[in-house]
């Protein structure tokens, strides 16, 4: 007694991969694109707090004061977004530079808590000497405020 037929094959069952595929490749465009928005400076500082502080809402140029005995006038670095600046005259003509380029520029200015307020002053006649109009001091908010 014979069940099967002579002439048929066996066929093997298979997974159709093409889904899983799709979702993979539109989650790694997701992370990807999603990983782009994320701004985080890689320069570590204290930052202070203040009452209303708010996020960065714009920003085209970021200068930002660490704290220590080095940099150019010996109270820390100064960078100028990522660029580490050795001397006065080289912020100045930095940011003539870039003002230059763009009259309408944003400068958000990054201090350490602990600077003192003299250098945080100084940076700034030097951005306003050079023609930039528009800034920002960076906060994060107070304590209280979460």
């Amino acid at each position: 007694m014979k069940f099967r037929e002579e002439g048929k094959q066996k066929q093997k069952p298979n997974i159709d991969m093409t889904p899983m595929i799709d979702v993979v490749f539109q989650l790694l465009i997701f992370f990807m694109l999603s990983a782009t928005f994320v701004v985080q400076s890689s320069i570590q500082i204290e930052m202070p707090e203040a009452k209303g502080a708010t996020n960065l809402e714009q920003k085209d140029l970021s200068v930002t004061l660490a704290y220590g005995t080095d940099g150019p006038d010996g109270k820390g670095k100064i960078y100028v977004d990522s660029q580490d600046i050795l001397s006065m005259e080289e912020l100045t003509r930095v940011l003539s530079e870039k003002a230059k380029d763009d009259p309408d520029i944003w400068l958000a200015i990054r201090s350490d808590a602990r600077s003192d307020t003299g250098r945080l002053m100084e940076v700034m006649g030097i951005a306003k000497s050079v023609g930039m109009t528009k800034f920002q001091m960076v906060a994060q908010p107070d304590a209280d405020d979460q």
